[in-house]
């Protein structure tokens, strides 16, 4: 009997195994679990002070300069972690497109990848973006580290995290646009 269910628990172990690497329903599966376990860790920065050693961070933009983190001091920051090849990332961008056309002028918006550079001025190029996309000449700082893209964090003037997501979001909604204007005027 024992045995039997040895081999049943096995069976059910392998076939588990098979389906999330085998099939299409693999990458699914892992994504949902993936947000599952991050989506609490990307939670719990909200509402925290971005530490002084974080603003030590330098980016470099598509034209090759540099940028460092602690001129977005006192602003209100819109970071956005993504990749060329994440496909949530890509639903995001051209709602990210659209929330940047209205708000560029008045919120730092950041899209940072850890790509290879040409990676992500090709697809720039190839698609037509106008968002300032960075590459990350450092490890990004602990407090905006997350183990799934895309993550957002967006800061107040004060540096304080207000919204921390991951995943795919519409940032093209009322609610985001709501929360910007009461950012801007603070």
């Amino acid at each position: 009997m024992k045995a039997k269910i040895k081999y049943l628990g096995f069976g059910i172990v392998l076939i588990l195994t098979s389906v999330i690497l085998l099939t299409p329903v693999g990458p699914k599966l892992r994504n949902y679990a993936g947000r599952i376990l991050s989506y609490g860790a990307v939670k719990l920065k909200a509402d925290k002070a971005v530490p002084e050693d974080a603003y030590d961070w330098e980016v470099t933009d598509l034209d090759g300069e540099v940028h460092s983190f602690q001129d977005k001091k006192g602003e209100v920051v819109f970071l956005n972690l993504w990749a060329t090849w994440c496909k949530p990332c890509l639903e995001e961008i051209p709602d990210l497109q659209m929330l940047f056309n209205d708000y560029g002028n008045k919120v730092n918006f950041m899209l940072v990848s850890q790509e290879e550079f040409g990676r992500v001025i090709n697809f720039v190029q190839k698609r037509g973006y106008n968002l300032p996309f960075y590459y990350s000449k450092n490890q990004v700082p602990e407090i905006f580290r997350s183990s799934t893209i895309p993550t957002t964090y967006i800061l107040n003037k004060d540096g304080k995290i207000v919204m921390a997501e991951n995943g795919a979001v519409d940032w093209n909604g009322d609610e985001i646009r709501e929360l910007l204007d009461k950012l801007i005027t603070e």
